[in-house]
């Protein structure tokens, strides 16, 4: 009797030390995907109380819009609306103080978004939105 209930407690342990060994990283591995989707939003939620622009100047084939927060923006990821209806990318062209390469809107430079090919032709009401959904709008 005195055997097997050594064994058999050797066997109970190194259950116990096994179901640790594979629970104990599933836990950690999870606990590190929570900590980073929250470091995430929490960096996304700072862009957007840090990114603010304002309409320069505005006419019915080009508006101009400054950068005028902390945060720097892409310029594929700015859209453009007139008069309620959404512009695709290839309806207009874009440029950051007059260079028309860049993909980078920093803080201080300025947009020029040039209407093209766009519907409809003469805008009364022009809005440019950023990637972190802020906006501005003008009436021409």
């Amino acid at each position: 009797m005195g055997f097997s209930v050594s064994a058999s407690t050797a066997i109970v342990f190194a259950g116990l030390f096994l179901a640790v060994g594979i629970l104990y990283p599933a836990v950690s591995n999870g606990f590190e995907q929570i900590q980073d989707a929250e470091v995430e939003r929490d960096n996304a939620q700072l862009d957007l109380r840090n990114t603010q622009i304002e309409i320069h100047s505005a006419n019915n084939d080009e508006i101009t819009v400054d950068n005028t927060g902390t945060t720097s923006l892409k310029v594929s990821e700015v859209d453009l609306i007139l008069d309620g209806v959404y512009q695709e990318r290839t309806s207009y062209e874009t440029a950051i103080d007059d260079n028309d390469e860049t993909d980078l809107w920093l803080p201080g430079e300025q947009l020029t978004l040039e209407f093209t090919d766009t519907d409809p032709a003469n805008p009364e009401r022009i809005k440019v939105v950023t990637e972190h959904g802020i906006s501005v709008a003008t009436e021409v």
